[in-house]
């Protein structure tokens, strides 16, 4: 379903993140913020770094173990690798779909699957959206893939399928402490994880 996302209040920022690209922003301590999946059937990459010093950031691991759950539910946080808590889910107004196992696409993934050439990628859309706040890292951290429909089963197995979504469906979040995020709306065109296309995303920052 999609919210009206009046627990934002005032919007101080708002910006449409095309399709395929990467976009970073701040947060402060006690602000929320939406993340909109403008046209439906489009996942988020979506990473979070604390703003003081980048090397701490959201972590999946941690944050399994802190819900003791795979999956974050309105009301429970995620975590940095020193445990503490970087941003809590306020609102899920979507299907409530969200992977916390699978790493972002990268150009290896991308030939893997008989692509030639280069290829948007959610890693690529991480390190530009940072970048521009001076952050460089030698590594990817694990996103926490929103808006995904990845099932597990009791035998281990994941199927990566395309998402239910739809259009205005939206996840609200507040920050934990001062925060630079990234995103990517994941440019995969190959596999059906993005239904029939790429789309644009929303960003929205309360006041």
């Amino acid at each position: 379903m999609s919210g009206n996302g009046d627990i934002l209040g005032a919007i101080s920022h708002k910006h449409t993140v095309p399709g395929r690209t990467g976009y970073g922003f701040e947060v402060k301590e006690g602000q929320k913020f939406r993340l909109t999946d403008l046209e439906g059937m489009q996942p988020i990459d979506f990473w979070v770094f604390n703003k003081a010093d980048p090397f701490e950031y959201m972590t999946m691991e941690h944050t399994r173990v802190h819900n003791l759950s795979m999956e974050v539910r309105p009301g429970q946080s995620a975590v940095t690798g020193k445990r503490r808590r970087i941003v809590t889910m306020i609102e899920d107004n979507s299907p409530g779909q969200h992977d916390m196992l699978i790493a972002a696409c990268d150009p290896t993934r991308y030939a893997e699957l008989g692509h030639e050439g280069e290829h948007a990628n959610c890693q690529d859309n991480l390190h530009t959206a940072i970048g521009a706040f001076g952050i460089e890292l030698p590594f990817s951290p694990q996103p926490w893939n929103l808006f995904t429909n990845f099932p597990w089963f009791p035998d281990r197995s994941i199927q990566l399928l395309s998402p239910d979504t739809k259009p205005g469906d939206n996840i609200i979040f507040q920050a934990d402490m001062d925060i630079i995020v990234a995103i990517s709306p994941c440019p995969q065109d190959i596999t059906r994880i993005c239904g029939d296309k790429n789309s644009d995303v929303m960003v929205g920052i309360g006041e």
